[in-house]
């Protein structure tokens, strides 16, 4: 048995041997690929360790971007919330002024109707100086739509009260044509407040007095007083011939 063990030994070193020669020829071009593999390798993980650091930076800024915007999401939720107070708050002051006003606006509306129906009693001069005043007044009767506010309206209201008040406490010149049998005659008319007004033409023809109705002024002629009533009127514009003197003028009320 130990003959034919130590017989076949060296034929097995031998086809091991041969074997190995066998594949040697083959090692250059494995190595080359190993080569080849291990830059392709390094190469790539070069590539990588760039690609994650810009990842990286990205990241990071992405990062500072998103807390930027979540600091101006939470700013913005504050001044809305501000926001929303103060609208509540606003709108709470608007119905207190609202039930505040209510009492002044029905007392307006009142003193708008009297000043309406007052203005055509109202002398031309008179309502030359309200007109500006009366057409910022709704009226109803018109059906006209109320666009000023109460504080505008309230305005005009006592913007008309003042203008009157000083006109029934001083005494007014005006001129106006006046109808007579042949045509038509200029007469200066005298007002004296709101009272009564006195007219005469440059003869003193033509004279009388004036009231207020409810349509305007009515004309009641009494030519004897046209003297006088020119001797008045000379003295208010101071054109008079005596510094002082008793005038006798007629008077009547409605």
């Amino acid at each position: 048995m130990k003959q034919i063990l130590h017989l076949k030994a060296p034929v097995t070193l031998l086809l091991f041997t041969g074997s190995l020669f066998c594949e040697i020829p083959k090692a250059p071009s494995i190595f080359k690929e190993w080569i080849a593999t291990e830059r392709l390798i390094t190469k790539e993980s070069s590539s990588w360790e760039i690609e994650k650091s810009s990842l990286n930076d990205l990241v990071e800024l992405l990062e500072e971007e998103k807390q930027t915007i979540d600091e101006k999401l939470q700013s913005v939720e504050k001044e809305n919330s501000a926001g929303e107070e103060e609208r509540i708050k606003l709108a709470d002051q608007n119905e207190d002024l609202k039930s505040a006003i209510l009492p002044v606006s029905e007392t307006l509306e009142k003193l708008e109707s009297q000043l309406l129906r007052l203005a055509p009693r109202f002398p031309p001069p008179l309502q030359d100086d309200l007109q500006s005043f009366l057409n910022r007044i709704p009226n109803k009767n018109k059906q006209e739509t109320i666009t000023a506010s109460v504080s505008q309206r309230l305005q005009a209201v006592v913007g008309a009260l003042a203008k009157i008040d000083k006109f029934n406490s001083s005494i007014a010149l005006d001129e106006k044509l006046l109808k007579i049998e042949s045509g038509e005659v200029k007469v200066s008319v005298l007002y004296f407040g709101l009272g009564i007004a006195y007219f005469s033409d440059e003869t003193g023809t033509k004279a009388g007095y004036l009231l207020p109705s409810e349509n305007g002024w009515d004309e009641f002629d009494q030519p004897t007083a046209g003297p006088a009533i020119l001797e008045t009127i000379s003295f208010y514009n101071r054109t008079a011939q005596k510094q002082a003197t008793f005038v006798d003028l007629p008077f009547k009320t409605n």
